[in-house]
């Protein structure tokens, strides 16, 4: 599959967003970092840190300990894909570039007002979809986080 390089969004988000479905597949539980990277397919190192800041920002929470592990802060429909993505990458705007030239002028821009209309869509979209439509949507099954 070739690499997008018009929209990107970091592994870190993709991370954050993966986690927070798996914390939703198994609510009421906590679940240990080792399980959770294993079952969303990423380093507990990274994992480690992006739970880091999703407790941080207040969308999941932590429970040290042998017995202790992840689970969400909140119900996974108040949870929106943009929540996740803004509490490990900063503020979402639809003032982006997709091609990270530095030095165009937007109001300027030879693509007109189509690309800024799109990224505005794009992070309504993201504010829209929430962690619950994730396993509405089949992608984590309870199964796949122990």
């Amino acid at each position: 599959m070739p690499l997008n390089t018009i929209v990107h969004l970091s592994d870190a988000a993709l991370i954050a967003v993966h986690a927070l479905a798996g914390l939703a597949a198994k609510p009421g539980e906590l679940v240990q970092g080792r399980d959770l990277a294993a079952a969303i397919g990423a380093s507990e190192n990274h994992l480690a840190k992006v739970m880091q800041r999703l407790v941080k920002t207040g969308l999941a929470r932590s429970v040290k300990g042998p017995s202790g592990g992840f689970a969400l802060s909140r119900a996974p429909s108040a949870i929106s894909f943009k929540d996740a993505i803004e509490a490990v990458d900063g503020p979402l705007t639809g003032d982006f570039c997709p091609f990270s030239a530095a030095h165009c002028n937007p109001s300027n821009c030879i693509f007109g007002r189509e690309l800024s209309s799109h990224a505005n869509e794009l992070v309504a979209y993201l504010g829209k979809r929430t962690i619950a439509d994730i396993g509405a949507g089949g992608n984590v099954s309870p199964a796949q986080v122990s």
